[in-house]
């Protein structure tokens, strides 16, 4: 009865250790319908939401779209084909990666967009395109990042008005990240606007604005070896 019992707490151990958890995050959604209202929230470790091959997407009018990711390797990857569009999408930590596509082709309108990025830590990539297809009619958006790596950021905002308020601090001392925005379209009688605020060594910064309105730019920055390229046109 002794060695009986002994084998069968063996058997116990042993299975559990071949069930321990992967902690592996994926969700792949795609959604066609208005008004819809989709929050995420990923806690550790792998994430994802989205894919290049198998991403997020949401077409309807009136969507309302929030991902928090909490560590570790992040990744979200969304289109937006819709009027009315309102998101929030926060990462933090580590190896972040964010696209957003809000497309104005004949799949979808992108008119009317509200949203915010905001990426704590580590090595950020992020994409933002609005209205790729055809002007977007009014986008706001704020981008924070708080990083110590080289991280890049992109942001393409075609419409009749876009405004955009980015604040990056880099803290590594050494390495910068790389910052391309780019706004066109006829911009409304205000133009176009954009905020950029930049802590840290080595950036590099290519701006450019056109437009049938006045455009405009603020731009401060702090620390040693920017780069900074700014083109404005009719």
């Amino acid at each position: 009865m002794k060695t009986f019992t002994k084998i069968i707490a063996s058997s116990i151990a042993a299975f559990f250790i071949f069930v321990s958890p992967v902690f592996a995050n994926d969700i792949y959604i795609q959604q066609s319908g208005n008004t819809l209202d989709l929050d995420i929230t990923q806690d550790g470790q792998n994430n994802v939401a989205g894919t290049s091959s198998a991403g997020i997407v949401l077409q309807g009018n009136t969507m309302t779209f929030n991902i928090d990711q909490v560590g570790n390797s992040n990744v979200v990857s969304a289109t937006v084909k819709g009027v009315t569009y309102t998101g929030n999408i926060d990462l933090t930590g580590n190896s972040n990666d964010v696209a957003l596509l809000c497309s104005s082709a004949s799949t979808g309108n992108c008119d009317t967009v509200s949203m915010s990025i905001d990426v704590t830590g580590s090595s950020a990539d992020i994409n933002v395109s609005i209205g790729e297809g055809a002007d977007a009619e009014n986008f706001t958006g704020t981008i924070d990042v708080t990083s110590a790596a080289d991280e890049t950021i992109t942001l393409t905002a075609n419409g009749k008005s876009a405004i955009a308020d980015i604040d990056v601090t880099n803290s590594s001392g050494s390495a910068g990240n790389t910052a391309t925005y780019t706004q066109t379209g006829d911009g409304d009688i205000n133009g176009h606007t954009l905020t950029h605020n930049h802590t840290g060594d080595g950036a590099v910064s290519v701006i450019s604005q056109s437009g049938v309105y006045d455009n405009i730019i603020s731009l401060t920055t702090s620390g040693d070896n920017a780069e900074i390229n700014i083109t404005q046109s009719d």
